[in-house]
């Protein structure tokens, strides 16, 4: 069946988690509507609170996924659902996966490259900018794919100098992808397609934002990535949630060492990486690769 988890995902009621129930229960991938209802039917079994939807709304469902990925291909912009064999690994691990994402650009660089992610403060001071251009630049260097959010501040330098040596950048949006946000950094995301990156985003066309949308695009900036750094940031704000996302995810942690209240937090805790005023990763290049022969 073509789009089965974006017929589910249009399903009121359907979320992720049951998504993923659906997952493992299914033994042989659904022909039909009626095979989506069975299945659901004998996942409520175990799982009392999932919701049985009518035949007729997984029709409706199945028809909507099907308008959604042809007026994305108008708009150049591709999807690829967790059943796929191309579906990022680094991401397809983590709880909570997302069961869909849509892309713009070149993906391939998300596939072929090691994700180190870079992420800091929207308020970030000119110590705070300098910091995040210099690592997206060095990053570039070392031939990195560099993942940001594409915020205002420490995300946005990640991104362009990441840009400036030529690499390629990654920007993990927290909107649908015709949707730039924030619309301030619109060229900033042509930029970025422009020179062989790539727009990534787990909502569908039309979208509305809403500020839960943020943190769940925080676990997908982590998960993407084999390593996070911290350029700066304070305790309560959103770089937090990422931070906690790394380090549930098992990933590599590092921060710049600042004296702001986050990058206090991680070094007090000793939960990462300091990466000191001569900007050298090469702690953070040994662990890669210690990861990433671990997972061999």
């Amino acid at each position: 069946m073509d789009n089965l988890i974006l017929t589910l995902l249009s399903i009121s009621n359907v979320g992720k988690k049951s998504i993923h129930y659906f997952i493992e229960e299914m033994k042989n991938m659904p022909q039909n509507e009626n095979d989506i209802v069975d299945i659901l039917i004998n996942l409520k079994l175990n799982h009392r609170w999932i919701v049985i939807p009518k035949l007729e709304d997984v029709k409706i469902a199945r028809e909507k996924a099907e308008s959604i990925i042809v007026n994305s291909q108008k708009q150049n912009i591709n999807a690829i659902d967790i059943l796929s064999e191309n579906f990022p690994k680094n991401l397809k691990d983590i709880q909570n996966a997302p069961a869909m994402i849509f892309y713009k650009g070149n993906y391939d660089s998300i596939i072929n490259k090691d994700c180190v992610a870079v992420i800091g403060s929207r308020r970030a001071d000119e110590k705070g900018l300098n910091g995040a251009y210099k690592l997206g630049e060095i990053l570039s260097r070392q031939n990195y794919n560099v993942v940001s959010g594409l915020a205002l501040g420490c995300d946005s330098m990640a991104h362009k100098g990441c840009l400036h040596t030529g690499g390629t950048t990654v920007a993990v949006m927290p909107c649908s992808l015709d949707n730039i946000y924030p619309k301030e950094n619109y060229n900033l995301a042509e930029d970025i397609l422009n020179n062989n990156g790539c727009l990534l985003s787990e909502y569908a066309l039309g979208h509305t934002i809403f500020k839960n949308n943020f943190i769940e695009r925080d676990r997908i900036q982590s998960g993407l990535s084999l390593a996070t750094i911290v350029v700066q940031s304070d305790v309560n704000s959103g770089t937090m949630h990422t931070v906690e996302f790394a380090i549930e995810q098992n990933r590599i942690l590092a921060c710049l060492d600042r004296n702001y209240s986050l990058n206090r937090n991680i070094i007090d805790r000793n939960k990462g990486i300091i990466i000191n005023e001569s900007y050298d990763i090469s702690s953070i290049n040994r662990k890669i690769e210690e990861y990433k022969n671990k997972s061999e």
